[in-house]
């Protein structure tokens, strides 16, 4: 994927966008209630992302108060990965007792990776 264009890069983006942020159709209770709890951390990582689906920048991130610190791309991403690693190690960390609930934590998993996915696809375009 190195030497893909900006616009294949963000195909690509959009492509697997939707993964990472859809609500997931869970089975159990606990890991519903895991997913609502994670839903700021969410919330704070789709804005940017969200951002770079539909104009292709995030530039309104630069200076904002929400983002403190946030001065360039490498800032960005930085801020990014902590709070898609806290959600990560969040999820990691909940027991998954039986296969509806090992089922539930690999869906939540997978769009904490998503989300990495997403991260490093933009750093690259923006």
């Amino acid at each position: 994927m190195e030497n893909l264009t900006r616009e294949d890069l963000l195909k690509e983006f959009k492509s697997v966008f939707w993964d990472a942020f859809h609500r997931p159709i869970l089975k159990t209770d606990k890991f519903r209630q895991l997913w609502i709890s994670l839903e700021p951390v969410n919330d704070l990582v789709s804005g940017p992302l969200f951002s770079v689906y539909e104009k292709g920048e995030c530039n309104y991130v630069y200076g904002h108060k929400l983002f403190e610190g946030v001065q360039d791309k490498d800032d960005l991403m930085n801020w990014l990965t902590e709070r898609v690693g806290l959600y990560m190690e969040t999820v990691r960390e909940m027991a998954a007792d039986d296969s509806e609930e090992s089922e539930d934590k690999r869906v939540l998993l997978f769009q904490a990776d998503v989300k990495m996915i997403l991260c490093d696809l933009a750093y690259k375009m923006i």
